[in-house]
């Protein structure tokens, strides 16, 4: 079969031909559906011969693709509530539930699989879902019925990952309270709608495009601002004075940290999600006191089946366009210069 890979660090990904895979006990053989592609795809892609924090640590020689869902094609030894046909979506954490972190339930950050400041899952390390098959340990899967896995696809790592730094500070949020997404890209489009959907609180969101302010709007915001150096004075005229209770930052570069330092609130918590490498300056007088700061990383799969039920339930908008795998390079392209209408999909016929 066809697959898109990483050959060699520092040089282009191609399609090499693989073959088809099979799984050993305890795995599912998964007929590809949908593979979503995300912008750590292209920072992998970009990467020179040893540098951080792909190269530095992985192996080339992987197939591309973290973002996948599809259907079960053939399941290994000891695989027995799975059938063929069966539509299913992929845990983008690859874990392996006996270290100290997945036995107490928090197996995005399994020590088995970390390396450096990254983790190995599939698509990143390990064959991921740019090829028409792929292997995953059934402990990683979750059943869909009757959903459309296609549509699932971008909510394994994007919509996923917002629903986890969301629910990190859902106990900020009461009647009255406030809450603030920063960067309406992907993940934005997820976050502005959990907090819709779980917390009473009044949703803000900056960006710097007033198109995707216009999407955050759609998506259920109550204030859309634009991005610049009067972001933070305008949160604050809007609320009173007051701030806000809980900030996902989803770029994560020094501008959009200073911002949430500026209106952050006592009691209330800033959580960072976005790689751009930024750093805030924490301590007395720096954000408000006794706000917390925290970093949050990937998602559960107790995370990923309650994302699908909401989506089993049609409360998610999920934006989409979907590309051929032989077109899969036009749709990088696309992303990278920021031309796409919601997040892009790889579809299999």
């Amino acid at each position: 079969m066809k697959a898109f890979q990483i050959v060699e660090w520092g040089g282009p990904a191609e399609f090499v031909d693989v073959p088809v895979p099979s799984p050993g006990p305890g795995e599912v053989l998964i007929r590809m559906a949908g593979a979503g592609l995300c912008r750590s795809d292209l920072d992998i892609i970009d990467s020179a011969a040893g540098s951080a924090p792909y190269a530095a640590v992985l192996p080339a020689g992987f197939t591309l693709g973290h973002e996948n869902a599809g259907r079960v094609e053939y399941c290994g030894e000891g695989v027995t509530d799975l059938q063929p046909g069966g539509s299913v979506a992929v845990h983008n954490m690859h874990h392996c539930g006996t270290c100290e972190f997945c036995v107490h339930g928090h197996e995005q950050t399994c020590t088995t699989f970390t390396r450096g400041a990254i983790g190995m899952t599939r698509g990143v390390g390990i064959d991921g879902g740019l090829a028409e098959f792929m292997i995953v340990p059934r402990r990683e899967l979750v059943s869909l019925g009757n959903i459309d896995p296609l549509a699932i696809a971008p909510l394994t790592d994007a919509g996923v990952t917002s629903y986890r730094a969301v629910k990190t500070g859902l106990d900020r949020l009461y009647p009255g309270s406030t809450a603030l997404v920063i960067g309406v890209g992907g993940l934005g489009a997820y976050a502005i709608q959990f907090l819709k959907l779980l917390s009473p609180a009044t949703v803000f969101a900056v960006d710097r495009a007033e198109s995707r302010l216009d999407d955050a709007r759609r998506f259920g915001a109550d204030h859309a601002i634009r991005s610049d150096d009067r972001s933070a004075e305008a949160i604050m005229d809007l609320t009173g004075g007051r701030g806000a209770d809980l900030i996902i930052d989803l770029v994560g570069n020094n501008a959009t940290l200073a911002l949430a330092a500026a209106v952050s609130r006592p009691h209330g918590r800033i959580v960072l999600v976005g790689l751009e490498g930024g750093t805030l300056e924490v301590g007395w007088g720096k954000i408000a006191t006794t706000c917390e700061f925290a970093i949050s990383l990937g998602s559960t799969v107790s995370d990923l089946q309650e994302v699908c039920r909401l989506a089993a339930d049609g409360r998610l908008i999920i934006d989409y366009e979907t590309f051929a795998l032989d077109d899969v390079e036009v749709a990088l392209s696309r992303l990278r210069e920021g031309k796409l209408n919601g997040r892009a999909v790889v579809s299999f016929p």
